[in-house]
């Protein structure tokens, strides 16, 4: 399905989005997760695009939306997400959002009253740290990430170095095409970039620790739906981070899946599209 790149302005930054669909059907915005970019929804929204308007957002600092001036964090993402759908003039829309996109879902709806009616939350932490993460653990992530190779000596090398990788091993192979064609900066040296450098990756995971989501909670009058993967440290519907989501936004549901892990969209597209169609059809 063809797909358009465009770009907007929005909170000081100039954003990329892709963009599936016809503009007069009903509109979704796809949010990815930390250090990854919006191709990686390619299967998701393609398959959405039959029935919605789908627009597919980089964060500020990856894939080709710019950089940013004033540091990282969730709650700039989310006050990123609001302006674009100010600036997009959507009076109403639904959203999809991985990990820290559902971050920034939640952020953006607390700042938006009303106008995100639906958001489908894949893998989003709702608790005030990653379920079963140790203090301190997110830094050590952020010290990890650090030292990530940044620059490749070609695009072939890193595909292959990165379909070897744990976290990447098990993704779907179009997921994983589309994540590192649109993910990667080509080099006129022929070398490859990530376009989300390490240290950004990094400053994100630094501010993980010290967000509290519980105050984005309050006020939603929409609906959350959030689909939990299945492996040692994912969610249960017993932390108490789940259950604060349950108990304080009345239109919260939880669903664990049980397969997939914290990458759980992009190993099983059609189980996650399967969810996410059935959840914004049951408003339609």
């Amino acid at each position: 399905m063809e797909y358009a790149s465009k770009y907007i302005t929005a909170n000081g930054l100039t954003h990329h989005f892709l963009e599936w669909g016809d503009a007069g059907k009903p509109p979704v915005i796809m949010m990815h997760a930390t250090g990854l970019a919006s191709h990686s929804w390619f299967p998701i929204a393609e398959g959405l695009a039959a029935n919605y308007r789908v627009m597919a957002l980089d964060q500020r600092g990856h894939g080709d939306t710019g950089p940013s001036n004033c540091g990282y964090s969730f709650e700039l993402v989310g006050q990123d997400l609001a302006a674009v759908i100010r600036a997009l003039e959507l009076p109403r829309v639904r959203v999809v959002g991985h990990s820290s996109g559902g971050l920034a879902t939640l952020i953006a709806a607390h700042l938006l009253p009303g106008r995100i009616t639906q958001a489908c939350l894949v893998e989003t932490r709702v608790g005030e740290r990653p379920a079963n993460a140790p203090p301190g653990e997110l830094h050590d992530r952020a010290r990890r990430t650090r030292r990530k190779r940044a620059v490749w000596e070609s695009h072939e090398a890193m595909l292959c170095a990165y379909r070897q990788r744990a976290a990447f091993r098990d993704w779907d192979l179009r997921s994983f095409q589309a994540f590192m064609n649109g993910g990667v900066r080509l080099l006129s040296d022929g070398r490859a970039e990530l376009k989300c450098h390490p240290d950004v990756e990094a400053q994100f995971y630094e501010m993980r620790e010290s967000l509290r989501v519980a105050p984005f909670f309050q006020g939603l009058s929409g609906r959350f739906l959030l689909l939990l993967g299945n492996y040692p440290e994912a969610q249960t519907l017993s932390d108490t981070g789940v259950q604060r989501f349950l108990n304080e936004i009345d239109g919260a549901a939880v669903k664990p899946m049980g397969m997939g892990s914290h990458f759980l969209p992009m190993e099983h597209p059609k189980e996650v599209l399967r969810e996410i169609k059935a959840f914004f059809d049951s408003e339609a």
